[in-house]
């Protein structure tokens, strides 16, 4: 005899388990005893999530987590791409300006999620003390939104509060170059950093971003 847990109505799970219909032996007994005692931890387990699911219960330490602390643990989760990697180290730089060290998971809901937005939106200033780039805007807030989302598929939140805050819009980028006849004057234009001057030319005649360059350097 299979043995199954009814979860619900015409829903089954199949456990792989089975009961002697008549045991005719100590072993076959044993076997009967230990498989429906593992049934019944198994039966324990789904109701508890069950539970949990239906109650919103909570795992109390992640509960209790810094959201800063979180968000530096996926932070260096991207290490291994440099450029993603330095969008969210900048955008930390920036959450540390306007979350508390302090702040639990407990804490986050919509409007902590309105304050972060408002802080890119009116407050954020660029290290040069300009306001943020649109372009800025939508990547540091699309990290932070990426975290929350993280932290709502991990169990730190129960509500996915990403999908509950609008990003901000994307600015068309728009690209500057030199044209041959400015480039060639640079040519001849002296340069206390001579290494440099080459990348740069290389880069102008190549379409070769400076990230690419200083790696051939």
């Amino acid at each position: 005899m299979n043995i199954r847990l009814k979860r619900k109505k015409r829903d089954f799970e199949f456990l792989k388990l089975t009961l002697h219909g008549s045991p005719s032996s100590v072993s076959e007994r044993k076997e009967n005893k230990e498989n429906l005692q593992l049934t019944e931890n198994v039966l324990a387990i789904r109701k508890s999530d069950y539970i949990q699911g239906k109650f919103e219960v909570k795992n109390i330490s992640k509960l209790k987590r810094p959201f800063l602390d979180y968000f530096k643990e996926k932070m260096e989760e991207k290490s291994n791409s440099e450029k993603n990697y330095g969008v969210w180290t900048s955008t930390f730089a920036h959450l540390k300006n306007c979350v508390s060290p302090g702040l639990i998971f407990e804490e986050v809901d919509d409007s902590f999620t309105k304050k972060v937005r408002l802080y890119f939106e009116q407050v954020a200033y660029t290290k040069s003390d300009l306001p943020l780039s649109l372009n800025s805007k939508h990547s540091y807030f699309n990290k932070f939104k990426a975290c929350l989302r993280s932290a709502f598929e991990e169990g730190y939140l129960n509500i996915n509060y990403a999908s509950r805050v609008k990003s901000f819009e994307q600015a068309e980028s728009q690209r500057e170059y030199l044209t041959f006849s400015e480039l060639q004057p640079l040519t001849n234009t002296p340069s206390k950093y001579k290494v440099l001057k080459r990348a740069f030319l290389f880069s102008c005649l190549t379409g070769l971003n400076w990230s690419d360059i200083n790696s051939l350097i």
